[in-house]
């Protein structure tokens, strides 16, 4: 199992802090807090979608990440997961994942163990990062796999330190990518 895999120790990375941390603090560090420059740093970007907000009840129905360093991509990691209950119709609404979608989709106990071997020690990155960290840790305690607090960089956090309420009407990912001319 994940629990008995010995890991490597994890090195700073420049602009990041473990997750507790930056909860706790309310202080996105900078770039020069830390060690390893953001160039040099594996990252791993995740989003999830769920069958709902609340990570103690909701399950997440699709895992997809990007691993990268250097600005080139490493590997990719896709895959539905079978919530084991049905997706309420606001949320097939919402993410446009249905039932018929996660039907015969492996389920979190199968994906997490993968996922968590494609992560490494590499950082995290996610946008509102509460949400996706706190389901990935509930997740890993309902299986029973060893969650290792990884590094987590929250670029909401970032973009709400840089993009000013008069700069930006919400600091969704949408609103940001049309603010600085990204599709």
């Amino acid at each position: 199992g994940r629990a008995s895999t010995p890991r490597a120790a994890a090195r700073p990375i420049v602009g990041a802090a473990s997750y507790a941390s930056v909860m706790s603090a309310r202080r996105q560090l900078s770039f020069d807090d830390l060690g390893t420059p953001l160039d040099e740093a594996t990252l791993v970007v995740v989003d999830l979608e769920t069958t709902g907000t609340d990570p103690g009840s909701d399950a997440i129905t699709e895992i997809g990440a990007v691993k990268v360093r250097g600005g080139e991509v490493l590997g990719e990691f896709r895959t539905f997961v079978d919530p084991e209950r049905r997706i309420p119709a606001y949320i097939a609404s919402l993410t446009g994942i249905t039932d018929a979608s996660v039907a015969g989709a492996p389920s979190i106990r199968t994906v997490l163990p993968m996922f968590l071997d494609f992560v490494g020690d590499a950082a995290l990155v996610a946008h509102n990062a509460r949400f996706d960290i706190s389901f990935l840790s509930a997740q890993a305690a309902a299986c029973g796999i060893a969650w290792t607090r990884p590094l987590v960089l929250d670029t909401l956090t970032m973009a709400r330190a840089v993009f000013r309420r008069d700069e930006v009407r919400d600091h969704k990912l949408s609103t940001l990518a049309a603010h600085v001319g990204a599709s």
